[in-house]
C-alpha cells in the first residue's frame, strides 16, 4: 500500500525534495552573506526577555553577527534599572561577549529576581568571560598600562581610558622641571611620548602672572 502511494505521488515527492534542497542552499547562502565579514557577539542578559539594543538597533539574547566597531549597548526592562555600556566589537578579542544582569527596582521585579536567582548566578560566567576578554584586549592595545601608575617623589604618571579603549596619559606635578622628567620617564619605560595624548595636571606655568 505504501509502495503504491509513493509510486502514485512520485512526481510530487521529487518536486518537494528539490524544493527542500533549494531552500537549504538558499538559507546557507543567505546566512553566509549576512555573516560574511562580521564578528560573532554573544549576548547574555537577565531577565532574558530584556530589550537589548546596539546603537539603537534591537538584538536580544543569543549570538549575533555585527560589523567591527564601537557600539552603545543598552539593556532595559520595566521594573529594572537600565544599563548602558560602550562595547568594542573586534576580531582582536578572544571572544566578544555582552553580559548584563539587571538590578530589580520595583516590587514585582524584586520578587522575580528572588525567584530566578539561579539565572543571575549562571550569568556570572558570561560576565567573567566578558571581563577577561576585554581586559586582555585592553592590555594588548595599551601595553604601557602594565607599568602604570608610575610614582616618583616629584611626579606621578597614570592614565584615563577613552571610549574607544585608547588611553590618555596623565602627569601630575606642579613643577615645569619634573614635567620634563616625567616625559623622559615615559621614554625610559620603552615608549615614545609622541604616541600618546598627555594631560598635565596640577601644572602651573611659571610665566603666568599672579
Amino acid at each position: 500500500m505504501y509502495y503504491d502511494f509513493i509510486h502514485q505521488h512520485k512526481q510530487q515527492f521529487k518536486i518537494a525534495g528539490i524544493a527542500f534542497i533549494v531552500l537549504v542552499v538558499w538559507w546557507g547562502i543567505a546566512t553566509f552573506v549576512d555573516q560574511n565579514g562580521k564578528i560573532p557577539v554573544v549576548v547574555s542578559v537577565v531577565p532574558s526577555d530584556a530589550t537589548v539594543t546596539f546603537n539603537g538597533k534591537s538584538e536580544g539574547n543569543g549570538t549575533h553577527y555585527l560589523p567591527a566597531g564601537s557600539y552603545e549597548v543598552t539593556v532595559r526592562k520595566d521594573g529594572f534599572k537600565t544599563e548602558t555600556e560602550q562595547v568594542i566589537v573586534t576580531g582582536k578579542k578572544q571572544q566578544n561577549v555582552v553580559a548584563a544582569s539587571l538590578t530589580a527596582e520595583s516590587t514585582d521585579a524584586k520578587k522575580w529576581a528572588k525567584e530566578h536567582s539561579d539565572d543571575y548566578a549562571k550569568n556570572q560566567a558570561y560576565g567573567a568571560i566578558e571581563a577577561n576578554s576585554n581586559g586582555s584586549y585592553f592590555t594588548a592595545k595599551n601595553p604601557i598600562t602594565t607599568k602604570l601608575p608610575y610614582n616618583d617623589p616629584y611626579f606621578t604618571i597614570g592614565y584615563i581610558v577613552n571610549k574607544d579603549q585608547s588611553i590618555t596619559l596623565t602627569v601630575v606635578t606642579p613643577s615645569p622641571r619634573y614635567r620634563f622628567y616625567a616625559v623622559q620617564q615615559i621614554r625610559d619605560l620603552g615608549y615614545d611620548p609622541t604616541d600618546f595624548k598627555i594631560m598635565f595636571k596640577d601644572f602651573h606655568n611659571p610665566l603666568e602672572q599672579k
